[in-house]
């Protein structure tokens, strides 16, 4: 009896033990590789360290991979710093933009760095966005536009932008092609100025076609969106204010699902 009391001793602690982090990693956990890479660089085991972000890289931790590149970055490493930094910069990443932009500065490529420091100003903007419209003409009532905005990084990294505009007050209504420029002046803050043109739906006093423009501000909340304010006048002679707010697509199609 007391051998059998033994054997099942020694067998419940087994299979109580918890695997540490290094066995979890081993078993293909990112999470643990990269939480085990980080106790490593406490120990000061830094090559180890860098193999286990490595290993958490390539299971698709982007964190692990900015780390490790960042890390290589600051150890004078460029050739090894690349390839996990540019992974994220794929993934939209500002801070790997910026760190990338601090690589090619450190290789003497000026024109690269500023290059990457240009796209990450509005690397991590949504590509498409719907936007809702508040509109005060000057000659007096309410209206409202919606918008569909285009602006992928291949266009001058979401300078320019393209879309689709709908607009309507207690007088006209017009559906517009756009066309604009947007200024990142910070990663938040960028003044623009589109062109509308499109054929009126009704209302118009002169003229079978829309012909106007828009100045004003947005202020960027990251790929959530935007807000925007401005002025904006078409070719019969209404003079309007706006204040518009902005959405990436898919969290615009999960808030309708919701309603």
């Amino acid at each position: 009896m007391p051998c059998l009391l033994t054997v099942a001793c020694v067998t419940t602690q087994e299979a109580a033990r918890v695997p540490t982090l290094e066995e979890k990693c081993d078993g293909g956990s990112a999470w643990a590789c990269e939480t085990w890479a980080k106790q490593l660089q406490v120990d000061g085991r830094m090559e180890d360290a860098d193999r286990a972000f490595g290993l958490a890289c390539a299971m698709g931790s982007t964190s692990a991979c900015l780390t490790q590149g960042k890390d290589r970055l600051a150890r004078g490493d460029l050739d090894g710093a690349e390839p996990p930094l540019r992974k994220v910069y794929e993934e939209d990443s500002e801070e790997a933009a910026l760190a990338l932009a601090d690589l090619h500065d450190a290789r003497g490529d000026a024109v690269g760095a500023a290059h990457f420091r240009y796209e990450a100003l509005a690397i991590d903007k949504s590509t498409t966005e719907f936007a809702l419209g508040w509109r005060v003409p000057f000659d007096g009532g309410l209206g409202l536009a919606l918008d569909v905005n285009v602006q992928p990084m291949g266009l001058k990294a979401r300078r320019l932008t393209l879309g689709a505009n709908v607009a309507f007050d207690s007088r006209r209504s017009s559906l517009n092609a756009t066309v604009g420029y947007q200024h990142f002046v910070t990663n938040w803050f960028a003044p623009y100025g589109r062109a509308l043109v499109g054929p009126y739906l009704e209302g118009s006093r002169r003229n079978p076609i829309n012909l106007g423009a828009e100045l004003g501000m947005k202020f960027f909340a990251g790929p959530l969106g935007h807000l925007g304010t401005g002025f904006g006048t078409s070719l019969d002679g209404s003079t309007y204010y706006f204040l518009e707010a902005g959405l990436d697509w898919v969290l615009t199609l999960a808030v309708l699902a919701h309603l």
